[in-house]
């Protein structure tokens, strides 16, 4: 699958999960080839002007030596060397960023030479197009964080020897801001299928203990004013349409179970701020310098040096998710625990019956603390970074917090999705027990669920780990669209 790309109003969120998620590949129009052409003759004749200036990377010179015009000699070496912006040894690798994250963020690169404001040639632009009709460069994200994102570009462009530059191109290469507006894409678009998966495992367990559905009434939506509240009421409706409302517990239920849709509410807000984001910064042109084509006064175009390196809003999204994704754990984890206790509910402790004699089902409670801790951790907001120093002549003094917060966003969504599979066991053996029928519209996520888990058996204790594993990777391939999961969400 090809996606054709005409202009920025092209590259949607849609376009983004094809490219990111189904490996869709992108080819440029001849609208797009056009208009880059026009652009790149336009700046051309800028720079063989006297009105050309200081052109960051063009007529001056890059990095700490921003100061320093250059000679004719100089552009045209400039133009040539394929290896002054490739600091790859400065990865460690430890970590690597996700591949579809890295095709978002190609995805983003092109989506900024669209129209003309990268100054780069339609053949730069395709060959950058063309990395992604095979499987996407490998990019490290330890040792990436810096004044903008220099560092970890040069990772995605392994055979760039083969490319001839024209002048300026280096900087439409190495400099702007594609991997914020990749790595908020795809929290963006992981996170909105994570919370119709949470949507789906809280509603199972309102349903396993039979908890009062008064927290969740539809005559809730008229009394709040939060869309987001009343969507998540809406939902939580729909999930728990046709399930017997005579038989509940005659008393209110815990606060962990109350609290479920002003929480995923609050999750549901940072998703869809997140989208906002997301869908902006595949909209904007992130680029240091800038083009901006001929208009009047200026009939060669201007190149300016904005501050397109660094997308802060994409940095500030991706802490609210991480933020929600602690609280999600906290309340998977009290939930966990109110479910093993069993009192509640009138259910056995531990969910085993009296006469058992198996052990070892309150290790599902213990195993939450460690994710919910993790997640803590990771909510902690990625604020501008203080420590960097330019000793090179005071250019680069600030650095983009935006690979902190998604390397939190990281860990936050693995304690999430791991978090979720222990709360989901002690859902399937709260049904198994209390006899009750999941809700008709939940009942195949149920009956895959039920398949996977084993019996609270003595013999069987021991199978939970394996069984954490595979729900947590059938939760984690979800978000991404993969796996039997997926489909139920």
């Amino acid at each position: 699958m090809v996606v054709i790309l005409h202009s920025l109003a092209d590259v949607t969120l849609d376009t983004a999960w094809q490219v990111g998620f189904e490996n869709a590949g992108i080819a440029l129009s001849d609208r797009a080839r056009a208009r880059i052409a026009e652009c790149r003759e336009a700046f051309e004749r800028l720079l063989a002007s006297d009105s050309a200036g200081f052109v960051y990377g063009s007529t001056a010179a890059p990095g700490a030596r921003a100061k320093t015009p250059l000679s004719a000699k100089g552009r045209k070496a400039l133009a040539s060397s394929q290896t002054l912006w490739a600091p790859k040894e400065f990865g460690g690798g430890n970590r690597w960023a996700p591949e579809h994250a890295v095709r978002l963020v190609l995805l983003a690169r092109v989506a900024g030479y669209l129209e003309g404001h990268a100054s780069v040639t339609v053949g730069t632009a395709e060959w950058v197009a063309g990395l992604l009709s095979g499987p996407a460069p490998a990019m490290p994200l330890d040792a990436a964080t810096g004044p903008g994102e220099v560092m970890p570009l040069s990772w995605l462009y392994p055979k760039l020897a083969d490319v001839e530059l024209a002048a300026g191109e280096f900087m439409s290469l190495y400099n702007g801001s594609p991997f914020a507006t990749g790595f908020v894409t795809d929290a963006a678009l992981t996170s909105a299928r994570r919370l119709r998966l949470l949507e789906r495992v809280f509603a199972l367990a309102v349903e396993a203990v039979a908890a009062p559905l008064d927290a969740y009434d539809a005559a809730l939506q008229a009394i709040t004013a939060d869309p987001d509240h009343r969507d998540i009421l809406r939902r939580l409706n729909e999930l728990l349409d046709g399930v017997p409302t005579s038989g509940r517990l005659p008393h209110q239920a815990p606060v962990s179970w109350r609290i479920v849709p002003t929480v995923l509410a609050t999750a549901a807000r940072a998703v869809r701020s997140a989208e906002e984001t997301a869908g902006q910064s595949l909209r904007s042109i992130a680029h240091n310098p800038v083009y901006l084509p001929p208009e009047a006064g200026h009939p060669n175009g201007r190149a300016i040096s904005p501050g397109g390196f660094h997308n802060h809003q994409a940095s500030r999204a991706i802490d609210m998710l991480n933020i929600a994704g602690a609280d999600i754990c906290a309340l998977a984890t009290k939930q966990t625990s109110r479910l093993l206790d069993g009192a509640p509910f009138g259910l056995p402790k531990l969910l085993v019956p009296a006469d058992s004699r198996v052990i070892g089902t309150e290790f599902l409670a213990w195993s939450q603390t460690g994710h919910a801790e993790k997640a803590r951790q990771a909510a902690m907001p990625a604020v501008l970074p203080i420590g960097l120093e330019d000793p090179g002549g005071g250019q680069s003094d600030v650095a983009t917090p935006v690979f902190l917060a998604y390397e939190r966003h990281l860990d936050s969504t693995d304690s999430v999705d791991a978090s979720l599979a222990t709360f989901s066991i002690a859902i399937v053996q709260a049904f198994r027990l209390s006899r009750r029928p999941p809700p008709p519209n939940l009942r195949e996520l149920h009956e895959a669920l039920d398949t996977i888990v084993p019996p609270f058996e003595q013999g069987r204790v021991s199978d939970l780990g394996a069984t954490l594993r595979r729900l947590k990777t059938s939760y984690s391939e979800a978000a991404i669209g993969r796996g039997d999961i997926a489909a139920l969400i």
